[in-house]
């Protein structure tokens, strides 16, 4: 959602119009507020595969999310009818996929002519200076596998990087830094005596408030997927939050650290502002074990199993440097237009 504000900002700056905005969700009123009052134009909601979680709330059920996927293929023909129809009544000049695998089918299966922008960091996998984790061989395939579904051959892929890579123009793939949002790009970061947490999964939380109690004089602002909770605080040095994009951002600015599960986006903002960042991928998620190995690779991030806060406090598992930081943000600002430019061409 973050890479759709992005991209809207810098579009829309060159004088293009978004005529409408396609989510894979069951249910639009679930979308964070930040994201729909940033559209004028129609959002649509589609029912998408998605992962199921296990009891505990912390990593992904890998078989049970196959399985309901399969058993739910009737009900995503429908939303691929649904897209179809939106699409034909709208008529857009070229399409733009932030990884959603109806998006890939939709194009494979009514071969529309018009061009298809693919747009996300799991693209980069396959540009030669990407290196996978150790995961399974299954796990490896099953990831190039999702990426072919979203990413059909006629499509064109930007892939996301944290590093400035050259462009594979005969797989069709372009290399573009994140998507780093314009409120970021103006932000004067500072440092106050607080970490800020963000978990992908509220499962999490319990070793988050097992630290906390540990270390009483550490303050730490958290923001969890907990739909309805706006502020849980526990004991005097740290409070929960629903997701909010101006409070966020302002923590963000703000905090001395940064300790997240490892998604892109977030990393990708804090390490704009240059913060010290640790990523902890979500259990069984491939996609997150790949974007916490790749911020080692480029320097920006430590990584570990568990939110051991100590890790990021003490430095202890230090592996990026001010310099790989300042690369980064050098990228970002020196190639910001580069995206929309492809698009434009």
């Amino acid at each position: 959602m973050t890479q759709a504000l992005a991209l809207k900002e810098k579009l829309e700056a060159r004088g293009h119009i978004i005529v409408a905005v396609i989510v894979g969700t069951t249910n639009l009123s679930q979308l964070p507020s930040f994201f729909k009052k940033e559209f004028s134009c129609p959002l649509y909601a589609v029912e998408s595969p998605r992962f199921i979680v296990d009891k505990q709330g912390k990593g992904i059920k890998v078989f049970a999310s196959t399985l309901i996927t399969i058993w739910r293929i009737p009900r995503y023909l429908n939303s691929l009818k649904k897209i179809k129809k939106i699409i034909a009544d709208l008529q857009p000049d070229i399409l733009i996929n932030f990884y959603e695998p109806l998006a890939g089918n939709y194009y494979r299966l009514t071969k529309d002519q018009r061009p298809l922008f693919c747009i996300g960091h799991q693209h980069f996998i396959s540009h030669p200076a990407f290196r996978f984790p150790k995961i399974s061989l299954i796990a490896r395939l099953s990831f190039k596998f999702y990426n072919r579904l979203a990413a059909p051959a006629r499509s064109i892929k930007i892939a996301l990087s944290f590093t400035a890579e050259t462009d594979q123009p005969q797989k069709k793939l372009f290399v573009c830094p994140p998507l780093i949002r314009k409120v970021f790009l103006n932000q004067i970061p500072t440092t106050q005596n607080f970490i800020l947490v963000y978990l992908l999964n509220a499962g999490y939380h319990q070793e988050i408030i097992d630290w906390c109690q540990k270390n009483p004089e550490q303050k730490i602002t958290a923001f969890w997927d907990k739909f309805g909770e706006a502020e849980t605080y526990f004991g005097s040095n740290l409070s929960f939050h629903y997701l909010d994009g101006e409070k966020f951002i302002a923590y963000l600015t703000t905090c001395s650290a940064y300790a997240s599960t490892a998604g892109f986006d977030s990393i990708a903002e804090a390490a704009y502002l240059q913060k010290n960042v640790l990523m902890v991928p979500t259990i069984n998620h491939f996609e997150q074990k790949c974007n916490a190995i790749d911020a080692q690779r480029a320097g920006i991030a430590s990584t570990a199993d568990n939110f051991n806060i100590s890790l990021l406090k003490n430095n202890q598992q230090k592996t990026h440097s001010p310099e790989a930081l300042q690369l980064f943000k050098k990228w970002v600002d020196d190639y910001n237009d580069k995206i929309v430019t492809l698009l434009e061409n």
